[in-house]
């Protein structure tokens, strides 16, 4: 059984489960909580509380939320980084956005700017139908509100969606993770990674935000994360 599997006897009722927020000071992250408060009890802690405050609480499972800033920053993620290193392996973990790009640096990627910041569009995003896209249609629209992406996804990793992006202005080689001869910017359209899935432990991540009014299948996301906690 991979640790992303849980045996059903096993499994707590969804009304039994405790979810942990690690906020990271997002405007988003109510929108989240009340999502999976749907189907789950919740519990915030912002990211200037210790691993100490998070094993406290002693989750289900665990969502790192969106916020500003950059993961190699400490100040923009706090406990965050320690979480996915030290409790993640252990905990199903669901980063969305920020907490995308988190795990991806710290697991030995790379994090820098997308051809365009987005804030408040949605893109076409096209996925693996595993894990939190299990049944949902290829191609559905999703709410994107960032201007880093992950540029460089570490081995332990593996990409489980994508959507398209142009790269004028932007070296090719940083809008997508691939590589440039010249470095310079050649207008081609790249994918941008806009899911991965830890391919040991249990750790997903979407770049878009599923609890925006953007994304149509936001609570399908949820759902399918918590069907598998």
């Amino acid at each position: 059984m991979s640790a992303s599997e849980t045996d059903p006897e096993s499994r707590p009722d969804a009304a039994d489960l405790q979810v942990l927020f690690v906020d990271n000071f997002d405007s988003f992250t109510y929108n989240l909580v009340e999502y999976v408060s749907e189907h789950a009890e919740t519990e915030v802690l912002r990211n200037t509380a210790s691993l100490a405050d998070v094993r406290a609480v002693d989750p289900d499972a665990i969502v790192v939320s969106p916020g500003p800033g950059h993961p190699k920053n400490d100040r923009d993620v706090g406990v965050t980084m320690d979480v996915l290193r030290e409790i993640s392996p252990e905990v199903p973990t669901l980063g969305v956005c920020l907490g995308l790009e988190a795990a991806v640096y710290e697991y030995g990627g790379s994090v820098g700017r997308a051809p365009e910041p987005i804030h408040g569009k949605a893109f076409p995003i096209d996925h693996d139908g595993q894990g939190v896209f299990a049944g949902l249609e290829q191609g559905f629209q999703g709410g994107r509100y960032h201007s880093l992406v992950a540029t460089e996804v570490p081995d332990c990793f593996e990409v489980t969606a994508t959507t398209d992006a142009e790269t004028d202005g932007v070296p090719a080689s940083e809008a997508s993770g691939g590589s440039s001869d010249s470095g310079e910017s050649n207008g081609e359209t790249v994918e941008l990674v806009m899911g991965i899935r830890h391919r040991e432990y249990p750790i997903e991540a979407v770049q878009f935000h599923p609890e925006s009014v953007l994304t149509a299948v936001g609570h399908d996301v949820i759902r399918n994360f918590l069907a598998t906690v």
